[in-house]
This record gives structure tokens, sequence and C-alpha cells, in this order.
């Protein structure tokens, strides 16, 4: 197996890891809502696994992960109870989809089905959680809630009701009115809180009180009691608690037919044994680091630099003093030295956090062609930014992001080859993935020529699930970010591909953890746009060096047009001849706020925006020196988070390298022009 998929083993086997850590813990006596936390997670886990190998291309595994996702979505509803028997049938599926990973890495063919060992086991569960002739119980009428926020309940939702009710287990509810500018943070705050002193079964709109302004929410708590101060509400949120529903309330005959005994789950299977690992393809160990060893190292390692550089320049400060001729060249050559170690260790150190975008790519083209033939959609797959490089922890946690986009616009958004002739459209679809670096965001954007959000239809689910108000006026912003509620789908059935109602919920989640945003654009049947912007902790980015007034810079190569030597020096607000066309040039210094050197400038920089056309809007840079191009590892600085024009920084030779952010400085540039010419 090619070595580009070292971090997809990586990545199964934490998985795997974190799958049986937590089937272990359901072996222990836990609260409900423990336990409940633990079967959502290996819910999760199994739909990662499933979507992980449909994206390779392994589609037996696929449908093994499938099936196994199915019964922890039976658990989750309450309709398979935790038993040892369970748990043990469990870790048997568990351990024949690890051992068929071992298998994959060797090269070995796919089996047809690797849950062959407990196939009858699994059927015997899926049988038992079957609701009966009569229908299952549904107890969510027992809230003590309008029948409109009830609409909005998911199935999931009104079956963890019914189940913690017949539990025994209250539900109390907790409304809330939040700030319009912190409501995220503050429900996520509120939300974690709750989900400590029970089981959080759902977060509702709720009506804010007609002599306030912004969100209101309701939160279901399954749990014996909540303690409201422990919340951590503040004072102008206007909390307030009450039980919605007590389990004495359900009906007598419904408590005769649970008491009936239930039957029991099937004995396990034998847990198959696990396939030894396979070797590498080539005789390297592999080791894995934990990230705060690496990032104490390089600590460690900028603060040596900058005593090399202090050093070095002692150095040059006393032969320029008048020391003998040659008494500084050999203390000068063991800094040298020094310098040249450092470098290659703080680029090793670099290759082993960093890798490309394309290898996130990479994991998606063979995933996109097996949709492509799943479904029967010729798709033109095109990538653009592969050779963008950021943190290999980020990339992977980008990984179940991209997953579900690229089965959703496939899935949802491109229509079958008939469909799309039909309305005058090429017979194959087109998908486009982008990386791009705009300013301190990295920006990925996933483009499709589809049919496009039906926003008449998704604003028809949200009136019925509550979450919209009908007559009221919703703008296509809101109703593109509707999409992205837990539980919120348009699909009427799951499949193995998408229609679950988990998947854009779990890549807002992804994205605003990171700290990112998520924007969805879209129109019918033209196609649609989702774009993900992160914020850039630190990144190599390939620069052009230059100087200016004796600091360094590093502009993006991504931006840079041409290089360009004048016969004369030229001043801002001067012109200048590039490739035919006349632009306006402005000195560096002066768009930082700095005087510009008064004999002017003869080396320009001309700039174009990220992403324009050949005619689109550029600019020409006055510079002092360019020194050459160079990758640089960007780091976001405390010191120049508001300095305007400035996306970060870098060290080297020289000490503090500042990493301009092109766009930000082409505006800063035209508002001086605009002076200039306004004579201010």
């Amino acid at each position: 197996m090619d070595q580009s998929f070292d971090d997809v083993w990586a990545e199964w086997e934490d998985l795997f890891a974190q799958a049986h850590q937590t089937l272990g813990e359901l072996k222990k006596p836990q609260p409900a809502h423990v336990i409940q936390k633990a079967v959502n997670a290996l819910f999760r886990t199994t739909h990662t696994l499933k979507g992980m190998a449909g994206m390779l291309g392994f589609p037996s595994f696929s449908r093994a992960a499938h099936r196994m996702e199915d019964i922890f979505d039976l658990m989750r509803k309450g309709r398979l109870r935790s038993t040892d028997s369970l748990i043990e049938t469990l870790e048997s599926g568990i351990h024949a989809l690890e051992s068929g990973l071992a298998g994959l890495r060797r090269g070995w063919a796919e089996p047809d089905d690797y849950l062959h060992g407990i196939r009858r086991q699994l059927g015997e569960l899926e049988a038992l959680a079957r609701p009966s002739d009569g229908g299952s119980q549904d107890l969510t009428s027992l809230l003590d809630l309008p029948p409109e926020v009830l609409k909005a309940l998911s199935d999931y939702e009104h079956t963890r009701v019914t189940a913690v009710l017949m539990a025994g287990m209250p539900i109390h509810g907790v409304s809330i009115c939040l700030d319009f500018a912190t409501f995220d943070e503050r429900l996520r705050a509120l939300s974690e809180a709750a989900a400590a002193q029970g089981e959080l079964i759902s977060t509702l709109p709720w009506d804010v009180p007609e002599d306030r302004e912004g969100l209101a929410f309701l939160l279901l708590i399954a749990a014996p009691a909540v303690d409201s101060d422990s919340l951590g509400a503040l004072p102008d949120e206007l909390l307030e608690l009450r039980c919605l529903a007590e389990p004495e309330r359900i009906p007598a005959s419904v408590r005769a037919e649970a008491a009936a005994p239930a039957p029991e789950p099937p004995p396990p299977a034998p847990v198959p044994p696990a396939v030894p690992a396979a070797l590498p393809a080539v005789d390297v160990e592999v080791l894995r680091l934990p990230a705060q060893r690496v990032e104490a190292l390089e600590a460690r390692l900028m603060e040596v630099a900058q005593l090399r550089d202090a050093v070095s320049q002692l150095l040059r400060q006393g032969s320029a003093q008048g020391q003998a001729p040659g008494s500084a060249d050999r203390p000068l050559g063991i800094m040298g030295e020094i310098e040249t170690g450092l470098l290659e260790v703080q680029k090793s150190l670099l290759q082993m956090r960093m890798v490309k975008v394309e290898s996130l790519f990479a994991r998606i083209d063979p995933m996109v062609k097996t949709l492509s033939r799943d479904t029967g959609k010729p798709v033109r797959l095109a990538f653009h930014g592969g050779e963008l490089e950021l943190e290999r922890n980020l990339l992977g946690r980008l990984t179940e992001p991209f997953l579900h986009l690229v089965r959703n616009a496939l899935d949802h958004g491109l229509e079958t080859p008939s469909e799309r002739e039909a309305q005058g459209k090429s017979g194959t679809g087109s998908l486009r993935i982008s990386a791009s670096q705009r300013g301190r965001n990295l920006r990925f954007d996933i483009r499709d020529d589809g049919r496009g959000f039906d926003l008449a239809r998704i604003e028809a689910r949200g009136i019925s699930m509550g979450l919209l108000k009908s007559g009221q006026i919703h703008t296509p912003e809101w109703l593109h970010r509707l999409t992205l509620e837990p539980g919120f789908s348009t699909q009427e059935w799951a499949s193995e591909i998408s229609g679950r109602g988990v998947g854009m919920d779990v890549v807002r989640s992804e994205i605003e953890g990171l700290g990112g945003e998520i924007q969805i654009s879209s129109e019918l049947r033209r196609g649609s746009l989702v774009r993900l912007s992160l914020p850039l902790s630190r990144a190599v980015v390939n620069c052009l060096k230059v100087r200016c007034g004796g600091q360094a810079f590093g502009i993006p190569l991504g931006s840079v047009v041409r290089v360009q030597a004048t016969p004369q020096p030229l001043r801002g607000g001067d012109h200048v001849g590039v490739l035919g066309l006349d632009l306006p040039m402005e000195s560096l210094q002066a768009c930082l706020g700095q005087p510009e050197p008064p004999g002017g400038q003869r080396l320009v920089v001309v700039l174009r925006q990220q992403g324009s056309a050949a005619s689109g809007v550029e600019i020409a840079l006055g510079v002092d020196e360019v020194v050459g191009r160079t990758d640089l590892l960007l780091r976001s600085l405390p010191e120049l988070a508001h300095a305007e024009g400035i996306m970060g920084g870098s060290l080297h030779g020289e000490g503090l390298l500042w990493v301009l952010d092109p766009e930000v400085v082409m505006g800063l540039a035209m508002d001086s022009l605009m002076r200039r010419v306004a004579h201010v």
C-alpha cells in the first residue's frame, strides 16, 4: 500500500482504540446518561469508519461498518438493552473489522462479508429490536410542551424521551434567552454544563420574551434532578427550570406491556483471532510522538535561535568597532555552523508536523470514483491548492467533514445524467475542491454544478420541525444555515451514502471546534458552494523574501505576479509599465505607515488578488531589496494580532520576519494612493 496512506492507517488505529475503550466503559456500572454518551460515541466512530472505507474504495468494509452502525443506532434509540452478551457480540464485530483492516493493509483482497462469523447474532439483534405489530410506544406526548414544539423533535429524540421515561428518569426543561452576539459560545457552555448533570436529549428553539431581544432555547435534560446554579447562566439570561415529564405519568397499560419479559440478546460469537499487523512496505521504524513534546522542542529551539542571533550581532558589532582584523572570523564561522545545524533540526521538526493538502485530496479521489460508480453519476473532479502545507493533526480533523461534504455533493447535489441533459447541462457533473490561504485564514471551497439547495423544501421542513415560524420571511443565508442544525435532514430514509440526519452538524461542530466557520451558498439548478474558513496557528507559506527599511518581509507567492527592476527610482504615486499594463506604484513602507525612502525605489513586486483573472486588480509594490524565494513556518504572534497588513511572523537567520497579508496590503496601498490624489 502507498506510504501516503500511513496517516489513514494511524487514524483508523486511533478509531479502533477509541471503540475498544468505549466498549470497555459499557461493561462497568454507569449512570444512564454516561452509557448513552458512550453509545453515541460508538455510533459516530462506526459512522466515520464507514465513510473512510468508502473514501478509500473498500465497499465491503463500508457495508460491514454500516451494519455495526445500525446496531449502535438501535442501542442509542433505546431499542436494544446494553447487556454483557450484547457487548461481547459488538466486541466480536469490532474485532472482525480490525482484523479486516490488517488484511487491507497487507494488500489482501476484500472478503464479501467481514461479519460472517456473527451474521446470525446480528440478525437476531435486529429482529429483537423490531417494533411489535402494535408499533413502538411514543411517550413524547407526556412532555408539558406545546404541540408545535413537540413536532420539532427528531425520531431519535422521540425514542430517547420514551426510553428514559420508561427507565424511570424524569425529564427537565431549561429555557434561556441569549444575546445575539454571543449565543453560539454561551449555548455551547450551557450544553456542556447540562450534559454533566444528565443526558441532554435535545436543544430546541424557544419563544423570546416580548420585552427582550436575542435568541431563546429550550434544553431537554433527563436526570433525577437538575441544579440550575451549576449551569452557569448569567444574571440577564433569564434561565427557567421546570420538570416537563415524570415517569409516574406513564399509563398503567404501557407499564404492563413494558413489564413483560424481554427476550435476551443472542449469545455472542467467539472473537475471531486477530490478523497480525502487516509490516510496512519498507523497513522503516515509525515513531508516533505526542504533539506536546514536539512543541516543547520547537520552543526550546526558538530560544536557542534567539541566543544565536544575539551572539552573532555582538560579534559583528565588535568587529566593526576596531577589533584586530580576523579576530572574529573563527567565532563567526562557529556561529554559522550552529545556525546551519539549528536550521536543519527546525526543518526536520517542520517535516514531522506539516503535510501537504494534496494528501487529503488523495484520500478523496478514490471515494469520489467509487460513489460515482455506485450512484451512476459521472463526475469530473478537480483539485487546486494541493501544494499548501499545514499541520498534520489539522488535516486529520478535516477528514470527516470532507467525507460528509463530498458525499452530500454527489448524493444530493449532482443530478443523474438524464436529469442534467434535460436541463441543458453536460451529462457529467463537476466537483471542484480548492485550498487557498487568505490572510490569517485557510479556506477550502467545495463547489458543484448540481441542483443546488432546495430552499423551499428546507423552509417547509424547518417549519414542520418547529425551527422556523410560518409566515415569516427567511433569508437564503438563514435557510442554508438551517441545514447545519443537528438532526435536520430533508431525506426520508437513510442510505449508505447519506440521509441519517447526521453529517452536516458534524461538519459544523468540527469546524467550529477548530475556531473556524462554515458558509453555504447555492443557486437553484446551477450548483452550490460550501466554504470552510480556518484560522492558521501555523503553516508553511512559500514566500518572496524582500527587505524594506532594514526589516525583512515575506510576501506569499500565490499573490505575486512579477518582480521587476525599473531604470530609474520611483516614488509612491508614480506609474510603472508591466507587461503592457500601466500600474500604480506604492512604497511598502507607505502602506505600513512608515516614511518611504527619500531616494525612491528601483524594485517593484506586482501583486494580484488571489483567484482573480488575468485582468484582475493589480498593483506594483516598491521594495528596497528582493532576496529570493523561501519556505516559512507561519506563526500567529500575539504582538502582531492587531498590526494591519501583517498576518504572522517567522523566525529566520536575521531575527523575526513579518509575513504580509497580500489582500490587506493591496487595500492599504490603494488607500494610500487615494490619499495622495486627494493631497491628504
